[in-house]
């Protein structure tokens, strides 16, 4: 890995509280500069220090695990780059110890433009990230929380600039996994609506592990072969088709939204709102997305260009196509270990390239 993407904790400087989960404490770092980073961000950085605890439980694949995500996003072009920064909150940095092992990342600060003042039950006002639940409630809550209605035509907006967000990660291989409403953020401007993806950093590339071992499903959001399965390895299992199942219950619960709705599966009404925005096609992929055959799913790139061709807007090219759309076999349990050669599938793996899809003549 390229000495310029990693920076000992030591020399982070100054650095400033923000909050701490049970994972991990962030902090900003106000003597660094985004631009000499070369990152988009003139929020600002932040530094995510993993808890001892988390590093011991994933082991030695962190580091490692880490550094590709870093690296992925240093092998963009500029454009690539600007683009993928706009919408997705990424590891910019890898922050190791004097022994060169993960401490954390180095990532932007969310933009304010995505910051919510809310009211508490006790009358305290605080500034939060605008999660995604805060379109699943109903309008009388909201209110008294002090979050505004979003129209139904912003809604539809928010839609097609989260499917652009998730095809530029599929695009570049990468797999979500934990998709819900605690890692996107919204700006609902009816005159320029944007989304954010953030809280990344368990997300994999495609013939990976996550750099964490494994990639959780947050409760109620967890597709039908997650529900159906028995043993650990099976129960956290994600790929791109279970990030687009998890997509479309995320368009389920933007566009029908209220009481109760927070947990809701069934697109029998966001189906139609979607047919008359986008068109047919748009409401025929709901449906396909929420398929309980994962090879039944469409992928992110045909959402994105359904819902691009009916949107008001075009400011957002398409993701470049990328074939073939079979996903390669996952990485090898404990015990096993890949060899030249060997095939499983349609697929066999290169020791020096990864895998590849056999043609039809073996």
């Amino acid at each position: 890995m390229s000495d310029a993407l990693v920076i000992r904790r030591r020399s982070l400087g100054h650095l400033e509280h923000i909050g701490q989960g049970g994972t991990a404490t962030v902090y900003g770092l106000p003597h660094l500069a985004a631009e000499d980073l070369d990152v988009d961000a003139p929020q600002g950085l932040a530094y995510k220090e993993y808890t001892p605890r988390t590093r011991e439980r994933a082991g030695p694949g962190l580091t490692p695990g880490l550094q590709a995500m870093v690296e992925l996003r240093g092998r963009l072009d500029p454009r690539q780059r600007s683009r993928w920064d706009q919408h997705v909150v990424w590891p910019v940095r890898l922050v190791v110890d004097d022994e060169g092992q993960a401490n954390g990342i180095i990532m932007p600060l969310l933009p304010e433009r995505f910051f919510q003042r809310v009211t508490r039950r006790d009358g305290e006002v605080r500034s939060v990230p605008r999660e995604a639940d805060k379109l699943f409630g109903d309008v009388m809550t909201m209110r008294r929380i002090g979050v505004a209605p979003v129209s139904q035509e912003v809604r539809v907006e928010l839609v097609t600039h989260i499917a652009y967000a998730y095809g530029l990660m599929h695009f570049s291989d990468v797999v979500v996994g934990d998709i819900s409403h605690r890692n996107l953020v919204y700006d609902p401007d009816p005159e320029h609506p944007a989304v954010m993806i953030y809280d990344t950093d368990s997300a994999r590339l495609v013939g990976n592990a996550s750099a964490f071992g494994s990639q959780l499903h947050t409760p109620r959001w967890e597709p039908p072969e997650a529900l159906a399965a028995r043993g650990t390895a099976a129960l956290t299992a994600q790929n791109k088709a279970t990030d687009v199942y998890k997509f479309a219950l995320l368009i389920v619960r933007i566009l029908d939204y209220g009481q109760d709705r927070s947990v809701n599966r069934d697109p029998v009404r966001a189906a139609p709102v979607l047919r008359r925005a986008c068109g047919a096609r748009a409401a025929d992929l709901l449906l396909a997305s929420l398929s309980d055959r994962p090879a039944d799913r469409p992928t992110m790139r045909e959402w994105h260009d359904a819902l691009r061709r009916t949107s008001g807007r075009a400011e957002m090219p398409a993701p470049r196509l990328r074939t073939p759309r079979a996903q390669a076999p996952a990485p090898p349990t404990d015990g096993d270990r890949l060899v030249d050669g060997m095939v499983v599938g349609d697929w066999v793996f290169r020791a020096d390239s990864g895998w590849h899809r056999r043609s039809a003549h073996g």
